[in-house]
């Protein structure tokens, strides 16, 4: 690990995760130390305290719909649930993974969650008559390659019929060298090489807004979170 690395502008590196095929014990662990980063450092708040605002106006028993995009583990979705359920919300909740053994494994966590489903699909193949209320996406927008992203957000954008909320990682050196820090605590080669390289490829508040401006999303605003988190998010008017 380069302990400084030119972080001015995001890289187009491979993580390996997304390269390097499916070995379960490997994804497994994976997509737990992403849930625990996301359960203890923000990534969970960042998606649901836009949602707890808006909520404000959503009508007793009303159904909402919403989709997780790029869900990993389906952690984030689990949040949702769980915090929908503590609160009387009639959520409906689908969220969507490629490659599919990553999607089985999300698949299998979101058992607990009746209202939770899961799909091994990508985006851009559902059809585009399909929208839901509220569009989520925790640490997705990083791995789309950085000439695609604003294709990646337009496409998020047409799905949602009220709202959308990103949550991903700040590039800087302090969140890199914790990325490095925190994965050699977790002791996984993998991770000890893509969670570094994931601070490399994430985004500035400045690049986030300037996407949001690139794509014409004028409701989209980005917000600096707690733990080197950014988000960009927005309801319709």
């Amino acid at each position: 690990m380069n302990l400084f690395p030119d972080l001015r502008f995001p890289v187009d590196e491979d993580e390996w995760m997304d390269t390097r095929g499916f070995d379960p014990d490997r994804n497994r662990r994976a997509l737990r130390y992403l849930a625990f980063t996301n359960r203890r450092f923000g990534g969970a708040r960042a998606i649901l305290r836009p949602l707890s605002l808006w909520s404000r106006r959503w009508h007793p028993g009303e159904p909402v719909h919403l989709l997780d995009v790029g869900t990993g583990g389906a952690d984030i979705p689990i949040a949702i649930a769980q915090w929908g359920r503590r609160r009387g919300f009639s959520l409906r909740i689908t969220a969507v993974e490629l490659p599919a053994p990553i999607a089985a494994l999300a698949k299998e966590a979101a058992r607990p969650c009746p209202e939770l489903t899961v799909l091994p699909r990508d985006l851009r193949d559902m059809p585009q008559e399909l929208t839901f209320d509220y569009v989520t996406a925790s640490l997705f927008l990083h791995h789309v390659p950085v000439g695609l992203r604003a294709e990646a957000l337009r496409a998020m954008d047409r799905r949602a019929r009220k709202g959308l909320v990103i949550s991903d990682l700040r590039r800087g050196l302090l969140p890199y060298w914790a990325a490095g820090a925190a994965s050699v605590v977790w002791g996984d080669s993998v991770l000890r090489h893509d969670s570094p390289l994931a601070v490399r490829r994430s985004f500035r508040k400045d690049e986030l807004e300037s996407l949001a401006r690139e794509t014409g999303l004028a409701y989209l605003r980005a917000r600096k979170e707690s733990w080197f988190r950014l988000s960009l998010s927005g309801e319709k008017a």
